[in-house]
């Protein structure tokens, strides 16, 4: 493949400038704190030359999103998932997401402001198709937990990805409001192992076919409880 010419280049190692010093912003004081200006003050470029290579503010900020995006679709393929069993492939996952998000709690963070802005800047840029690897990837874990009887049917690719998701990134969101509210150190790194021991367990748990036995009993054993309405008839 033939070098990129020397104004390539330059132009490369701009936008990934931009881009690492503008995650910062958006990272630490949102879409709406963050300021073009200052972000081109900490780079060795200009308001304008940022401009000309993302177009506006909502340009940069789905830059940014795309860029954090495609580096944990990239983390996850290289777990190579498919060359485990499946039980090691989903304790894999679930432990090796929740270091990533440890490590990388932009990640987190972009989202909820991305979430507050009802996700108007991934809907034209592309992410979609690139995020749904991931969910390929578990789908073929589970069929595959189906076939060797550890897994019970049911759960889906995209239903394990938002759990383990959603796990991932409430320590992140709200390490703040609980260590307010209860005084626990969600994000102790002291206890980090023993909470990715616990999410596993978890996970594996809710994908064993003994679930679907326990919720069988569970059922059978239900008294029905009157309704509010009728127990004041």
């Amino acid at each position: 493949m033939p070098a990129r010419p020397p104004l390539q280049r330059d132009l490369d190692r701009t936008r990934a400038d931009i881009l690492r010093v503008a995650t910062e912003h958006f990272t630490n004081t949102g879409y709406f704190g963050a300021r073009v200006d200052e972000i081109a003050a900490e780079t060795a470029t200009t308001k304008r030359m940022i401009y000309y290579c993302f177009g506006s503010k909502d340009g940069l900020f789905a830059a940014c999103l795309s860029e954090v995006y495609s580096a944990i679709r990239s983390f996850e393929e290289s777990l190579n998932l498919d060359e485990l069993s499946p039980s090691e492939a989903i304790a894999r996952y679930v432990s090796e997401t929740i270091r990533y998000h440890e490590a990388h709690p932009e990640l987190a963070l972009l989202v909820r402001t991305e979430n507050l802005m009802d996700a108007m800047h991934l809907a034209d840029d592309g992410v979609e198709p690139m995020s749904r690897s991931i969910v390929h990837i578990l789908d073929d874990v589970l069929e595959r937990g189906r076939a060797t009887g550890e897994f019970r049917s049911g759960p889906t690719g995209i239903e394990l990805h938002v759990a383990v998701s959603g796990l991932a990134n409430f320590r992140i969101t709200n390490a703040g409001s609980i260590k307010a509210l209860f005084g626990f150190a969600m994000r102790d790194p002291d206890r980090l192992d023993h909470d990715i021991d616990q999410y596993v367990a978890m996970m594996l748990g809710w994908l064993s076919p003994l679930s679907d036995r326990r919720a069988e009993q569970a059922g059978a054993q239900r008294v029905d409880v009157p309704s509010l309405a009728e127990a004041t008839l």
